[in-house]
């Protein structure tokens, strides 16, 4: 499953990471470079002489303390007015790469061809080689993203979901007070923003707030008490007011735009983020509201956080995709630098001398060298235990908690009845970590992430519809 994992980074999510910056603009105007293709390649070898070779093996990057590791190409072209100066495919750093993995020299190799290769037949990889030091990744057990969620705190009732897109994670949350007001607060929003005011903003009238909510009773009981506590009567009115929080003391111009950039950006960026989104933005709200409605009336259950289907694991291949994006954004951030200092000192420009290999590969190593990786978590990659045969196996089925090890959280530190054949009821660590460090039972299987679009796809062929 890692090795699944690992490979999926590699094939799709590197694609993806290239299209989130597919042009980068330095502040010089009329210059721009167009990113075209990425690939990885199996690890190679550069001698302290200069001299390069094709093969290189894991245990020959053991015995001489190297990280096995693929070179990193990138197909660029450079544009200066819009006229091509310069189109090549340029080296910009390594890449870890994962044993038994599709860009690994050992993956679908017989036991004999393993042994000749001074490996271990019976080893299942699914780890990497840094600095001669075996090191896995330990999988980290994450709230679930896009996925709406009803607690209940005193006497409030809290919706929220955690939208993700790309490397940004906005956590939503709509809150219903015990007198019936429906507040919502997401990422550089106003605080105590009135739900009604963003659906107006959001470009819904009054009426088509009324029709989106259900026909039960007390749903629209709700809404009745809401629109009579809204405060504004336009569209306008309601950016002016998000407005007047994120760009106080501007002109009025200023402000709606500001606000609208805010809304398009942070508030639910998983739906998208352009403004034709808007509409569907809102109905996602309204949805995400009728469930806080209907857990304070007891029509719904609340969600349980403990809960396994809440949750998703980050595999090998997850959180590579975190540390290369992190790497890539600052790699795209020095090439405008570069491009920069080389036109100002009037330099002649092309590819080769804005481009500086360290800046992705010194990223990624320092990260699997110490384990602290992005978002603040630490002990990610661990030095891999071989005394014996199980050693290995339970290192590489370690699953992590990001919760704080010093707080007492007796629920989330509980065997949950979910947890019954996907984790190991007993092994888990004495002291602070207790339940918060477990472990995936031998059997359980993690799945890697799918495309949504073909599932929608079939369930419009098939005329699904919700009740």
């Amino acid at each position: 499953m890692e090795i699944d994992s690992f490979n999926q980074f590699i094939d799709k999510k590197l694609d993806e990471i290239l299209e989130e910056n597919k042009v980068i603009v330095p502040k010089i105007e009329e210059v721009k470079i167009e990113l075209e293709k990425i690939e990885v390649l199996k690890p190679t070898i550069t001698e302290a002489d200069g001299s390069p070779r094709d093969i290189f093996l894991p245990i020959e990057a053991r015995l001489r303390n190297r990280t096995y590791a693929g070179p990193i190409y990138l197909t660029m072209k450079l544009l200066r007015r819009d006229v091509e100066q310069d189109h090549r495919r340029a080296y910009i750093g390594d890449l870890p790469i994962m044993l038994k993995s599709n860009r690994c020299w050992l993956e679908g190799k017989s036991p004999d061809e393993l042994i000749a290769m001074g490996e271990d037949p019976m080893d299942f990889g699914g780890y990497f080689i840094v600095n001669g030091s075996e090191k896995a990744l330990m999988t980290q057990e994450v709230l679930s993203s896009d996925r709406v969620l009803i607690t209940e705190i005193q006497d409030k009732v809290i919706s929220e979901v955690i939208s993700t897109k790309g490397a940004f994670k906005g956590r939503v949350r709509i809150t219903r007070s015990s007198d019936g007001l429906l507040s919502v607060t997401f990422p550089s929003s106003p605080r105590k923003l009135k739900l009604f005011v963003l659906l107006r903003a959001l470009g819904l009238e009054n009426n088509e707030i009324k029709n989106a909510f259900g026909e039960e009773v007390e749903v629209q009981n709700d809404v009745l008490i809401n629109l009579e506590n809204l405060d504004v009567k336009t569209e306008k009115e309601a950016l002016d007011k998000i407005g007047k929080y994120v760009a106080p003391g501007q002109v009025e111009d200023y402000r709606l735009r500001r606000a609208q950039e805010v809304i398009d950006a942070f508030l639910l960026p998983h739906i998208g983020q352009n403004k034709s989104d808007r509409i569907a933005k809102a109905y996602y709200l309204v949805m995400m509201a009728t469930k806080a409605i209907e857990r304070a009336y007891n029509l719904r259950e609340p969600d349980d956080k403990d809960h396994y289907a809440n949750k998703r694991l980050e595999l090998s291949g997850k959180l590579m995709e975190h540390l290369f994006r992190y790497a890539f954004k600052y790699f795209v951030k020095d090439i405008k630098f570069q491009i920069d200092r080389t036109v100002t000192r009037r330099r002649k420009l092309n590819i080769a001398t804005v481009i500086r290999p360290g800046a992705i590969s010194e990223r990624i190593r320092f990260a699997m060298s110490t384990g602290n990786w992005i978002g603040r978590a630490t002990g990610v990659s661990k030095f891999m235990d071989r005394v014996n045969y199980l050693s290995p196996l339970t290192d590489l089925r370690k699953v992590k908690s990001p919760l704080d090890k010093n707080r007492e959280l007796y629920e989330a530190r509980d065997v949950h009845g979910t947890h019954w054949g996907r984790l190991c009821p007993i092994e888990t660590p004495d002291g602070p970590q207790c339940g918060l460090v477990k472990n995936l039972a031998l059997l359980s299987e993690v799945t890697t992430e799918s495309d949504e679009k073909k599932i929608e796809q079939i369930l419009k062929e098939m005329d699904v519809r919700l009740k």
